[in-house]
């Protein structure tokens, strides 16, 4: 039975695909930040789908705990997929405080570079797959968004160096690059029916996924847009 390590897993759109690999008979060994992420998250899932289920809760910045996470995983590990970050826009590059670059930084980058720190030598036991997130603003950049588009633009740089690191052992990596996803959180300030034209949360959770299969297996240092019908 493959194993997969799915981070920010109590998010709106982590839980849908913490749930989305537990339905195609995947175990999961989860991340929340909290534990009443943790709780409910476990609340979101019917409860035949949490025997394959185990959660850590912790700190994704502090590489001791990331340590603590992957070494409490289930082996063998065939996949991790990294969904924590986080947002903070509105501001011009000016206008920007140093202390919102720092974050974004802590939040986008330093997660995935200690979670991909770790994984990768578990990963290389099974050929495994690496899945992270990074945003539209990193590849299209938008005013507002230059501290965020500058985190996920090095997610996308670590990820692909991982893939090419990688590439001797089998192991894959990809980037999925979403714009708006239909979450609930999401949902709250869409207007006029705009919602209709975002990426819903399953689809996301379903080309994930299949990057993870070994359907993707020939693929590997890809940067997939995923615009529902959003122009690019």
């Amino acid at each position: 039975m493959p194993t997969a390590l799915i981070t920010g897993a109590s998010g709106n759109s982590g839980r849908v695909v913490t749930a989305y690999f537990l339905e195609q008979g995947w175990s999961v060994h989860a991340h929340c930040h909290a534990a009443e992420g943790a709780e409910a998250l476990r609340q979101y899932l019917p409860a035949g789908l949490q025997q394959r289920l185990s959660v850590s809760v912790g700190d994704l910045t502090q590489p001791d705990q990331v340590a603590e996470y992957t070494g409490a995983a289930p082996r063998p590990v065939h996949a991790l997929v990294h969904l924590v970050g986080g947002i903070r826009a509105g501001m011009s590059v000016e206008e920007t405080p140093p202390e919102v670059l720092e974050e974004m930084l802590q939040l986008n980058v330093r997660t995935t570079f200690l979670v991909l720190r770790a994984a990768i030598p578990l990963l290389r036991e099974t050929a495994g797959a690496i899945v992270t997130v990074a945003a539209k603003a990193a590849l299209r950049p938008e005013q507002g968004k230059a501290a965020y588009a500058a985190a996920k633009a090095a997610v996308i740089a670590l990820t692909l160096t991982a893939a090419e690191e990688g590439r001797p052992y089998g192991v894959r990596a990809n980037v999925v690059v979403p714009s708006i996803l239909r979450t609930p959180a999401n949902l709250q300030w869409a207007q006029e029916g705009e919602e209709e034209r975002w990426l819903p949360v399953e689809e996301f959770a379903a080309a994930i996924f299949a990057l993870c299969t070994e359907s993707g297996r020939g693929m590997s240092g890809a940067v997939i847009p995923m615009y529902g019908k959003l122009p690019a």
